[in-house]
């Protein structure tokens, strides 16, 4: 009795194993999509398929393409390559995630409008184009643990600062590499211009669970506008070569 009790045992995993493999990439959107999460237009399945377009809140995906490695459940994860547009740019590169809800990036770019980093900003109006390179990025409760890569802020500006020549900060660079850090508690990040009216060197450091620390050290170049000049005394008396020092420190 045992041999037929395995056999269709074995006969049912399979069964259920194509079905899964065959899932319409409608159905699987409606099994698993968050409260909220709308999408319209799909095509293929859930391991392979696409979407022309996703809603959420404060968030629209368009033309959404996915191609998941089914093999990597036997690791206990759920990833593939991924591409979308969005907010004016895109995002295309493997991500993957575990059955502990563990995420991790690997070769993934990305750019898109800075007026799209509105919502966490609050009321701080801000423009610019940003363009992201992860070669590795690990999250554990949707926090960096462990990254590689860079980000690059062109033409940054703000009209809290002014209008013009007046309101633009110049273009940045914020890099990460854990694997030169010897403190594996956190996530550092060096930050440096790349050019524009200010010359700026800094770092930010982001500590489990929640909580980050900027600091940055700030001076007007030569050819900053007046305008310019006087924004830079709210952050404080300079230091003796004219530079100044902005901190923050908090959780999200």
């Amino acid at each position: 009795m045992r041999l037929p009790v395995k056999f269709a045992s074995i006969t049912a995993a399979c069964f259920l194993l194509f079905l899964l493999l065959l899932l319409p990439a409608r159905a699987g959107f409606w099994l698993f999509a968050p409260a909220g999460v709308n999408g319209f237009g799909f095509t293929g399945t859930v391991w392979n398929g696409s979407v022309h377009l996703i809603r959420a809140p404060n968030l629209q995906l368009v033309d959404t393409q996915w191609d998941l490695a089914s093999l990597r459940l036997l690791l206990g994860q759920l990833g593939g390559n991924i591409e979308t547009n969005w907010n004016g740019g895109f995002v295309e590169g493997f991500a993957a995630i575990s059955l502990g809800g563990n995420i991790t990036l690997r070769n993934t770019k990305a750019t898109f409008d800075a007026t799209a980093l509105q919502p966490v900003l609050n009321t701080l109006p801000v423009n610019g184009q940003i363009s992201i390179k992860v070669k590795q990025l690990k999250l554990r409760d949707n926090w960096p643990t462990y990254a590689v890569g860079s980000a690059e802020v062109r033409n940054l500006s703000s009209t809290m600062l002014g209008t013009g020549a007046d309101g633009l900060l110049g273009d940045f660079v914020l890099s990460f590499d854990s694997t030169t850090e010897t403190d594996t508690d956190s996530v550092k990040g060096n930050i440096s211009d790349a050019g524009g009216p200010l010359e700026v060197t800094g770092e930010l450091l982001l500590t489990p669970p929640s909580q980050y620390a900027l600091k940055v050290r700030v001076k007007a170049r030569n050819d900053a506008s007046l305008a310019m000049r006087r924004n830079l005394e709210f952050l404080g008396q300079p230091e003796g070569d004219g530079a100044r020092i902005f901190q923050l420190a908090g959780s999200i």
